[in-house]
């Protein structure tokens, strides 16, 4: 009779968890499992967002997602529906709606990567020549613009010719850019606010890590 060393196996005393960072934590929540965030729920903590499902719909679009009306599906994990109920609890209701669609999405805010402000004309114009800058009268810029140059014309009569420049802009804008970023900052930040909250609950089968995306990735290093 074969005989076995009990002393070589390790006696199981729980389910094995998953130690996975915020970010991946969510997308599974997410996407893999598809947990929703409940209008009625939040309106019955007295926080209704004042907008209704078409804005949900239209965020959904620009993301690049679809909702899902087949029938059949099973319910999301139990896990899932707690990383669900802790972004609701933790975030306000558009932040959390944005986190939720980003996660479901696998995708980050656009904070505009290797986007650099260069001056452009601000129109164009086409004619038999190709297209070309469009250009306006440098008097309507008032005291910093330049009168119309007089000179005689053939017949000798004085006209004056208006002075031409071409207006630009900045595109994207500083602004733009600055704005973008903070955009992912504060998601950055809801991201710590959300790993929080859940190293708050007991999750069975997942633990939350440390990992957390790039703070900063437009900076050299990051």
């Amino acid at each position: 009779m074969m005989t076995v060393d009990q002393g070589q196996f390790r006696v199981a005393t729980g389910p094995v968890k998953r130690h996975l960072g915020i970010r991946a934590l969510l997308e599974w929540a997410f996407d893999t499992e598809c947990a929703g965030i409940a209008f009625d729920e939040m309106a019955d903590a007295g926080a209704l967002p004042s907008f209704g499902m078409e804005f949900v719909l239209m965020q959904r679009q620009m993301l690049g997602t679809e909702i899902d009306t087949s029938r059949g599906r099973s319910s999301p994990a139990d896990d899932a529906e707690i990383v669900a109920s802790v972004l609701r609890d933790v975030l306000p209701w558009p932040d959390a709606l944005r986190v939720a669609e980003l996660a479901r999405a696998r995708r980050v805010p656009d904070w505009m990567p290797d986007a650099t402000p260069r001056l452009r004309p601000a129109g164009w114009h086409c004619n038999r020549h190709g297209w070309h800058a469009r250009t306006a009268d440098a008097a309507a810029l008032g005291d910093e613009g330049w009168r119309p140059i007089p000179r005689r014309n053939r017949k000798g009569v004085v006209v004056h010719d208006a002075v031409r420049y071409c207006p630009c802009a900045w595109s994207p804008s500083a602004a733009q850019i600055a704005a973008a970023r903070r955009g992912y900052l504060d998601w950055w930040g809801h991201l710590l606010t959300i790993r929080a909250g859940l190293r708050a609950v007991d999750l069975s089968r997942h633990a939350v890590t440390d990992d957390m995306p790039p703070m900063q990735p437009w900076k050299k290093g990051a």
